[in-house]
Parts: structure tokens; sequence; C-alpha cells
């Protein structure tokens, strides 16, 4: 049994404040059992995979919160698939659930900014970036690389929120907008659990291998991802609870991320033990 562990980063695997993911680099690296660890992530193409350096990883990962699915070099080799979402990015196997383009959608949101205050993530200085995330600046550079995905900086009240909504809206109806950490996050036709669904289909025309499904996550735009799999795990966040509709397999951590992570995973491990 293989476990197929879809994980977000900041606040679940990463801590919310300072990024650190502790000892979790030890953990996973002396994990006994047969794994991969895909990152479900906000973050960028560069910032996903300098993470995975530091930890000695070179699994799958799904960029800008599910925009796009990243392949590593020779890990698609036996597939056929030849679909036109199929494309090379970095020497990646990458395919696309989105149709949105970084730029555009300043030219798109032009006229709110009439209305509303706010600013889109690529028009942040990279110093107030580092101020804002307290990313480094390097780190900070590599997130304003993005290539679907261009996240909102909310300057306004909460009660224009819903009013900025209802006007995206107007603009194109299959845009949404969910909340992540610290932005507001814009989508199309893709989101987290259907790039997830889309990685074990994909998976599965390749290998003849049972999967076991696990995620975890701690805000608003993880919970479709954690309704999609076997296992539901909820790391703890302070001012900020999500439920989910599912009943089953669910786990809610004590600890803030990144213990609440490991906390999480030992869960589900030991009530897999039980099937044994």
């Amino acid at each position: 049994m293989k476990f197929l562990i879809f994980s977000d980063l900041d606040g679940t695997f990463l801590n919310h404040n300072t990024y650190s993911y502790g000892t979790l680099k030890n953990y996973i690296n002396n994990l006994d059992l047969e794994f991969e660890l895909i990152f479900v992530t906000s973050k960028t193409f560069e910032e996903i995979l300098e993470i995975q350096n530091k930890l000695n990883i070179n699994h799958p990962f799904i960029a800008e919160n599910g925009a796009c699915i990243f392949f590593p070099p020779g890990y698609l080799k036996h597939t056929r698939n030849t679909r036109e979402n199929f494309f090379i990015h970095n020497n990646h196997y990458c395919y696309k659930m989105s149709n949105l383009k970084s730029d555009d959608l300043i030219n798109s949101f032009s006229d709110l900014k009439k209305k509303y205050k706010f600013c889109f993530y690529s028009e942040l200085s990279n110093e107030s970036l580092c101020k804002l995330t307290k990313l480094k600046l390097r780190e900070a550079e590599n997130s304003k690389i993005r290539l679907f995905t261009n996240p909102i900086f909310w300057k306004d009240t909460n009660e224009k929120l819903l009013n900025f909504k209802s006007d995206v809206m107007k603009i194109n109806k299959g845009l949404k907008i969910l909340k992540g950490g610290r932005f507001l996050h814009i989508s199309d036709n893709y989101n987290k659990a259907k790039a997830v669904k889309n990685f074990i289909k994909t998976i599965k025309s390749i290998s003849n291998d049972r999967f076991l499904t696990v995620s975890l996550g701690d805000s608003e735009n993880d919970i479709c991802m954690l309704e999609s799999t076997d296992y539901s795990c909820i790391v703890k966040r302070k001012a900020n609870k999500i439920s989910l509709k599912k009943k089953d397999n669910i786990y809610f951590s004590k600890t803030e991320a990144p213990d609440g992570w490991r906390e999480s995973l030992e869960f589900v491990i030991r009530m897999e033990s039980k099937n044994f």
C-alpha cells in the first residue's frame, strides 16, 4: 500500500509565522512506509522546488493552488498521455489545470481598483513582501515568478469584500475567490481538489499500486482537497477554524505546524496499522 500524502505548505507543513519545518525533514526521510509527499500549495514552481531540495525529496507537486501539476523528470516516462494541456517547464512534465495568466488578471481588474483598496501580489515590492510575509529576499523573488495566478492583498474592509466578490463574478462568472493564509486567491476552472483528482487519475494510468490518499491543510482554500481524500487532517492554526462535510477519517491536530503535521500523519498511520 502506497501513501499519497497531499499537503498544503504554509500553516500546515511550515509554521505560519516562521516558515520552519522543524524536524519534519528527518521525520519524512525516516518514515517506514511507501509514500509520495505531494505539496499542494499556492506557492510557485521555484518556491516548491527549493523546499524540496532542502528536504531531499523529488516527488510531483501541485503549484499555485491547483493551477498546474508538475511531474519531475522521468516520472511519467511510461505514460502515453498526449493531452494538449501538457507542456514542459524546466525539465518537468506539467499538466495545466488553469486558463488564467497572472499578468492578464491585472488588466481585467483595473476598474475595480477605483472602487476597492487592493493590489495584486506581483505589484508588491520585494521589500513589502518581505515585511508582509516574513519571507527572505530570495524567497520573495521566487514567490513572484507566477505562471497562472496572482493573489490579491486586500486592503479594504471585510464588509466590502462581499461586494468585491460579487463584482468579480460580473467580470467573469467562472472566477472564484477563496481566502488563504494571507491573501485572496482567484481561480477559474481549477482548485486543489480537481488537481488532486487529476493527479490520482494519472498515477492510476501508469501504476497498478494500491493507494491510500491523505490530505493535510489549515485554511479555507484547502477544504475541497480535504474533502476529496481517504483521510483528512486539519492542522491547528489560531483564529482559523474550518469544518468539513465529510464525517469519517478526519483528524484535527492539537498542535500547530510543523508539529501538527507530524501529529496528524501519525494518527493516520496508527489508524491504518489496525487494518493489517
